[in-house]
């Protein structure tokens, strides 16, 4: 007998993540979307840990597409193009799907182009500040599509959308899932949140996780940034404010002054006085100067890669 045709395709990038494919793998197993309607294809981007030779299953439903080590978003492509079904859903090697994850996902995206969904973080313990202020700043998909940006953690789209923007942009190793919803969504694609379509994820515990994560995040934007001829935040003088900027951009963006309280508790933490405390010196002057340097080396990267391309690129900024 015939299978039925795949109605979507998991997209997983991986480099040396062995534990993390084996746990994510176990979870898609979990599905109520039955196997035979979807396929897995995990974009190795030149892993040495062995970790994805013995994923490929020979009906097909796990495949590896492996490459050398570039980073994430060129594994992505990589993966998507050795995929089949019409439907794409994004899910991270340290993700944990729910397991309603893909029924919940096609089901939103139903009635539109593209789906975020709930991000809940996996709470260490004992947590640190760090864990807090890593839970305050990312993984909130129903803010982020308010603002509309979007996260590869847990992201569903047609391929026909994926394939009309051109895919993630290769080159440049990170801020590429912003910047690739951001094109989606300038191409007149809507982006919707889905609560019930959930994926967990691990939070930070250390301060060198989090500022690690911080600095790339903000360099790959200031280069994307400068590299489509504007001036990414951090270059600018008022960035460099104390204390006042970060004010002014959570005020901006409807956040409280201090962490997130109401998102925190979606995500089981009750804050304490203390840990609040302890958090606002990190918020308000670690994690800013260290994003403002990540953007000034990123901005001169871009501003070569501008030089040498001798074109300019498209990109909707969101203000």
């Amino acid at each position: 007998m015939t299978s039925p045709p795949r109605v979507v395709s998991v997209i997983i990038p991986v480099r040396d993540g062995a534990a993390d494919i084996e746990a994510v793998l176990a979870s898609l197993e979990r599905q109520t979307l039955p196997a035979d309607q979807f396929e897995v294809v995990i974009g190795d981007d030149g892993s040495s840990d062995g970790g994805t030779d013995h994923a490929t299953t020979e009906d097909g439903h796990v495949r590896v597409a492996s490459g050398p080590p570039t980073n994430s978003y060129a594994a992505r492509n990589r993966a998507v193009a050795n995929s089949t079904a019409p439907i794409l859903a994004f899910c991270d090697a340290d993700c944990r799907p729910e397991a309603e994850w893909l029924e919940r996902g096609l089901a939103a995206l139903e009635r539109t182009d593209m789906v975020a969904g709930r991000i809940r973080f996996e709470v260490p313990s004992p947590r640190t500040p760090w864990t807090i202020v890593d839970m305050d700043g990312s993984k909130d998909h129903e803010h982020q599509v308010r603002v509309g940006v979007a996260e590869t953690a847990n992201l569903f789209l047609r391929r026909e959308l994926f394939d009309r923007v051109g895919g993630f942009e290769g080159e440049i190793p990170e801020y590429g899932d912003f910047e690739f919803v951001e094109r989606c969504i300038a191409s007149g694609a809507q982006l919707e949140y889905a609560a019930d379509a959930v994926v967990f994820h691990p939070a930070r515990t250390s301060g060198r996780s989090l500022l690690r994560a911080l600095w790339k995040y903000n360099r790959g934007y200031a280069v994307h940034a400068a590299r489509d001829g504007q001036v990414p935040d951090g270059v600018k003088l008022r960035s460099w404010l104390p204390v006042v900027q970060t004010l002014r951009g959570r005020r901006r963006w409807g956040r409280s002054l201090g962490p997130d309280a109401a998102w925190l508790r979606s995500n089981g933490v009750e804050l304490t006085a203390r840990e609040t405390l302890a958090t606002l010196p990190i918020m308000y002057l670690v994690l800013p100067y260290v994003g403002n340097v990540a953007q000034l080396i990123g901005w001169r990267e871009g501003r070569r890669l501008r030089g040498s391309a001798g074109t300019a690129h498209v990109r909707t900024e969101v203000d």
